[in-house]
């Protein structure tokens, strides 16, 4: 075979190739066109590196790195910027109030809870205690900043919830039932006196102490602190304290006083261990 032909049958070989199909790439150690799916270069015997295997590498290291970053957002920074949603596998997020982690309610359930005791005459929560749960309901022992301030009583204010839908069931003070079956029966307020009602109490109160004091410019009453309101049935109020005078000889003496009102107006003055 001469030269000439030889030539042309190597030029003809990868042709006749390529018309059965057969897929080709270069191998990167000798330069020899070898099929595409072969490991191995049937030319110089080089191993062929898959070009897939990167690729497929980093799919699970990015998985591996999503997951890192969650967990530090979740467990060290709890979510800075709130999800718009609720993820499932953390279950619901609890609102971060007193409220809120007291009662284990959401923020949106907190929200429907806030309403129905701000209604009921509620200010700013400020402690919530379970008191007792069952499988239905639990009850709660809820303070507000006025009530704890105001009302003068060692019993809770009882707060029961229905499990099932973290709603408001009712609210009871002592034997005065607040909230039941939807809607206020008398708000809590109606149980205690709030700073402006005992300013008025108590300009009524000095007028009528000093009217019976034989040197009334001499009286001298303690502080707001030292004053004690009283509510009583109905409509009936009490106010004790104190007063030092002098009397007509110019004797200083402290005397102890109670008033009593009735629908907000005046009704007797008693100094307390005196004779009238």
């Amino acid at each position: 075979m001469s030269a000439k032909e030889k030539k042309a049958k190597k030029e003809k070989a990868p042709k006749a190739k390529k018309e059965k199909g057969i897929k080709t790439k270069v191998c990167p150690a000798c330069q020899a066109e070898i099929p595409k799916k072969a490991k191995v270069c049937p030319n110089c015997n080089e191993k062929q590196k898959s070009g897939k295997k990167p690729v497929l590498l980093l799919i699970p290291l990015l998985l591996v790195l999503l997951l890192v970053g969650a967990a530090v957002s979740i467990f060290v920074f709890h979510f800075p910027i709130d999800p718009p949603f609720e993820l499932p596998f953390l279950g619901p997020k609890i609102s971060e109030t007193v409220l809120g982690e007291g009662m284990e309610l959401t923020k949106k359930q907190e929200e429907e809870v806030l309403a129905v005791l701000n209604e009921c005459g509620f200010g700013e929560i400020t402690q919530v205690d379970t008191i007792k749960e069952t499988s239905k309901s639990t009850t709660y022992a809820v303070n507000d900043t006025s009530t704890e301030r105001f009302l003068d009583s060692e019993e809770p204010i009882v707060v029961q919830m229905k499990n099932a839908t973290k709603t408001v069931d009712s609210v009871q003070f002592q034997d005065h039932s607040i909230y039941a079956h939807g809607q206020v029966v008398s708000p809590i307020t109606d149980y205690y006196l709030d700073m402006a009602e005992r300013d008025i109490y108590l300009s009524l109160t000095l007028t009528a102490v000093k009217s019976r004091l034989e040197i009334p410019e001499t009286a001298v009453f303690p502080s707001k602190s030292s004053w004690e309101y009283t509510m009583g049935e109905g409509t009936q109020v009490t106010v004790r304290s104190t007063v030092t005078c002098r009397d007509a000889s110019g004797k200083e003496e402290e005397r102890a006083f109670v008033a009593y009102f009735e629908d907000g107006a005046f009704v007797s003055l008693e100094f307390e261990g005196e004779e009238e």
